[in-house]
């Protein structure tokens, strides 16, 4: 029988395949397909554990990606005894291990999405430990002014008692101590605008960081997506030219060179 390469399969490979599709029991990952999907009608096979009917399933995991099967009824708050029965026999080696390159490509765009995240929320951690600095620190000095006031306040009392018999002059130091009250009031409230402006820019930097990251986030999410969509065209293309050889009993070594050209593509 014709191979991939024109040469025989060596039997560490067909060993290895084997063994994979043998040992894997329990129930991989699935995607819902509605041209495979509810609970089998027939009564038999059963699910090992609970002799129930098992439901109709696609596997969307690892070298499996693709296999339809029968699986366990019981999902939750039970015991799931995994696969019951693989519909569809195991995929060519080759096709084996283009599926699992594909999942590892997968994996690495997520796990770099991932550190993206971790990266924005440590920065974000610390922007908001130096706001919260900035806010004792601004905290700590509007105290000193109001203990700065507050003495200034009783100088001038004092002041003015010792001068209680000279009004003009009280009359003018109290102008002067408004003035200066006025004048501490509108410095102080003045630097605490200052910094809520401060605060106010540091948050739409963070706002706007946050609104990049999104945005590249989804842009991320869409490729995969379109790469997922060329992934069901090539597969489709696949099980065509499988049911043809199938039809005609693997007599022809022209629908296998194409099988081939479809998967290096």
């Amino acid at each position: 029988m014709p191979s991939w390469n024109d040469e025989e399969t060596s039997s560490e490979e067909e060993c290895e395949a084997v063994s994979m599709d043998m040992g894997l029991m329990e129930e991989p990952d699935t995607t819902v397909e509605p041209l495979f999907c509810g609970q089998l009608e027939l009564a038999h096979p059963k699910c090992i554990l609970h002799q129930l009917r098992p439901i109709k399933r696609v596997a969307f995991e690892g070298p499996v990606t693709g296999r339809r099967f029968y699986g366990c009824p019981v999902q939750e708050n039970g015991v799931n005894c995994g696969v019951v029965e693989w519909v569809d026999g195991p995929w060519p080696t080759v096709l084996q291990r283009c599926l699992c390159k594909l999942w590892e490509m997968f994996h690495e765009q997520n796990f770099g999405r991932v550190q993206d995240k971790e990266k924005f929320e440590q920065e974000l951690a610390r922007l908001k430990s130096e706001h919260e600095r900035e806010l004792a620190k601004l905290r700590t000095e509007n105290d000193k002014l109001c203990i700065e006031y507050t003495k200034l306040v009783d100088d001038v009392s004092k002041m003015f008692d010792w001068q209680d018999g000279r009004v003009d002059k009280k009359q003018v130091e109290e102008e002067e101590l408004e003035k200066k009250k006025k004048e501490l009031e509108e410095k102080a409230m003045l630097e605490v605008q200052m910094e809520k402006l401060k605060l106010a820019k540091e948050q739409r930097c963070i706002l706007q960081s946050q609104a990049d990251i999104i945005k590249n986030t989804r842009k991320a999410m869409k490729d995969v997506e379109v790469d997922r969509d060329v992934l069901k065209k090539e597969k489709a293309k696949l099980e065509l030219v499988v049911a043809e050889l199938l039809n005609e009993g693997y007599g022809s070594k022209e629908k296998l060179e194409q099988i081939k050209a479809i998967l290096e593509s």
